[in-house]
This record gives C-alpha cells, sequence and structure tokens, in this order.
C-alpha cells in the first residue's frame, strides 16, 4: 500500500499584477509507509510580491517562532499498523526532528502513550478517512472526511480505528506559552489536575 502523493500548486508574483505557478511533486519523509509530506512553510513571513527563489526546503518539524508549516500526514488501516513500525531513524525525519527548537512535549506513564501537545495552534483538516482524536479528560471524538480540528497547544493523541486510510492537512502556526505555563509531568499528573479542576467545579450545597 502505497502514501497518498502531495503535489504542492503555488502561485506566486513575479512583479506586481504578474502571477506564476511554481509547481512541485512532494516525497514523504518517511519510507515506512505513514507518509509525512511536507508542503510548504517558512521560517519569517515572507513580503509581497512574493516567489520563491529557490526550491522549498523544510528545516524543522513545527515552525519557530513567526513560522508557519502545512504538511500532509497520512495514517495506514489499522491492520497495517504492525507491518508499518513508524521509525524516527530514517534519516529525513530524524534530521527534522533533531533540528526542531523546544515546543514538542511528550507525556509519558501507563496507557497514556503517544499523548503530547506543541507550542503553536494546528488547523488539521480530514481529507479522506475516519480516524478517532483523544483529549486527556478521557473523552474522544470520530473524525471523517470534511472535519475539521483546531489544536491550541492542547495535548492529545491519535489513534487509528479504520481499515481505511486516513489523510490529513496540517497548518501550524508557532505560539508562545505564558511563562509558567509549560507542560511538564507525566499524563498521570494531567489528569490529578482535571480532577482537583472538577472538584473546584462543584456546586456547593447550603446547609
Amino acid at each position: 500500500m502505497g502514501t497518498l502523493p502531495w503535489r504542492r500548486v503555488l502561485l506566486g508574483e513575479v512583479e506586481t499584477g504578474i502571477s506564476k505557478f511554481e509547481i512541485a511533486e512532494i516525497d514523504s519523509t518517511d519510507p515506512n509507509g505513514f507518509g509525512a509530506g511536507f508542503i510548504w512553510g517558512y521560517d519569517e513571513a515572507p513580503t509581497l510580491p512574493y516567489y520563491p527563489d529557490e526550491p522549498y526546503r523544510v528545516r524543522s518539524v513545527l515552525a519557530n517562532p513567526g513560522g508557519l508549516r502545512v504538511f500532509g500526514a497520512h495514517f495506514p488501516p489499522l491492520s497495517h499498523l504492525a507491518e508499518m513500525k513508524w521509525s524516527p531513524a530514517a534519516p529525513d525525519q530524524k534530521k527534522l526532528i533533531d533540528a526542531q527548537p523546544s515546543g514538542i512535549h511528550w507525556y509519558d506513564g501507563p496507557g497514556f502513550g503517544c499523548f503530547h501537545s506543541h507550542d503553536s495552534i494546528a488547523i488539521d483538516t480530514v481529507v479522506s478517512g475516519t480516524i478517532a482524536l483523544e483529549a486527556s479528560d478521557g473523552t474522544r471524538e470520530i473524525l471523517k472526511q470534511g472535519d475539521v480540528a483546531v489544536f491550541c497547544g492542547s495535548n492529545h493523541r491519535w489513534q487509528v480505528i479504520s481499515e481505511e486510510p486516513c489523510t490529513i492537512v496540517v497548518t501550524e502556526f508557532h505560539v508562545t506559552r505564558r511563562q509558567g505555563e509549560e507542560p511538564s509531568g507525566t499524563m498521570e499528573d494531567v489528569r490529578k489536575r482535571i480532577a482537583a479542576l472538577a472538584n473546584v467545579s462543584k456546586p456547593r450545597h447550603e446547609h
């Protein structure tokens, strides 16, 4: 089973009023089938008129402050997961991970594998297929074609639940966290904070 190919069609301006296409096929950074394809982005916002003077090369998985990333993510069918293990040691993927500045946070603890968050606003559009998105309060939402998930630096994890492959397009903007609000601890710590908030919000009965 192959991954969905990506084709970037960029329409820029070579000078004011004159537009021109720049078209490129996007290769996957992961040869094992999950199909992360970095479509476009920048580390500093361009000025207009704009037309790329060289091919786009992604420098890190997520954007730096002031930056933008647009990439496609491909999730395999449930039955293919065991044979399509994602390998961060793949040279291209490892290079992008190593170049990543701070801003990706992984949570651990029994039963909470793959929960993560990042310092960004991310807009994820499901192009095809079905996938589950789980929140740290234990709830989950089934996303289908046409659904758009907006992440506000929130911890979450994806769950492959279908025999149909799922494809998502991600638009991600770096956002700075308030000092002292950086994620820390395990997912169990997060659950304890959720329980504490629930207790505080319970109505008090007058005697």
